[in-house]
């Protein structure tokens, strides 16, 4: 994988949001990316870029692609804080770039809107359409939205869904089906935390874990007056 050594190329990433998002005007805001290169065994960060306001309208991110000769993958991670509350569902975004310069659109997810993917396997008729679950991870009985959609070819749509519906941290998964013959149907994300948890509890709960590991262990507590 060889470097260029001038003129190093740039890929500019569209984020997006949806057209209903609005940022909060109040109190204290921040947003924060972070691009790391995944193709070699460690992950190499690429840019960490912090920025104390938030865009309700999408915004353009340039970062330098310093290679020439091999696709490369990258692993983007995006979060706004507004109170130092989480605003976006946690995920990362991976972009694979052949050739630069390189331009990509990246659909940003709100708490209670998850941007949607369908890819069909076949064209299916109109009426019949396609169900589109969202669900707690390996129980599709358990589900919190379920819809219809009528598009014939791979669709996008944000899914809305009720934050108070979903537990902090846990993880949720869509699955969808066409509805003539019940066949799975290609749907992302996969995995997602629909309600990350906040840069406090996360603290807490590293903090709870250190304590607790510094713990003696005690295997046998008062063992002469427990062994008759």
């Amino acid at each position: 994988m060889s470097q260029l050594n001038q003129d190093t190329p740039s890929v500019t990433l569209n984020f997006k949001l949806p057209p209903d998002f609005r940022a909060p005007q109040d109190g204290s805001s921040e947003t924060v990316v972070s691009v790391k290169l995944v193709n070699s065994v460690v992950p190499v960060t690429i840019k960490d870029w912090r920025h104390a306001s938030i865009y309700d309208a999408g915004w353009k991110f340039d970062f330098p692609h310093a290679y020439s000769d091999v696709g490369v993958k990258y692993q983007i991670n995006v979060q706004i804080f507004h109170n130092r509350q989480p605003l976006l569902v946690e995920m990362d975004y991976f972009v694979i770039v052949n050739k630069a310069p390189h331009r990509q659109n990246v659909h940003l997810s709100p708490i209670g809107q998850l941007y949607v993917e369908v890819e069909e396997a076949a064209r299916v008729a109109t009426e019949e359409a396609v169900t589109v679950c969202l669900h707690e991870a390996g129980q599709p009985e358990v589900a919190l939205v379920q819809i219809k959609h009528d598009e014939q070819t791979a669709t996008s749509f944000y899914l809305k869904y009720d934050p108070d519906s979903v537990i902090a941290g846990k993880r949720y998964a869509l699955s969808a089906v066409e509805n003539r013959y019940r066949q799975a149907v290609s749907v992302t994300p996969g995995l997602i935390e629909l309600s990350p948890v906040s840069r406090e509890q996360r603290a807490w709960s590293f903090q709870a874990l250190m304590h607790w590991l510094e713990k003696p262990l005690r295997l046998f507590t008062d063992a002469d007056a427990k062994i008759r």
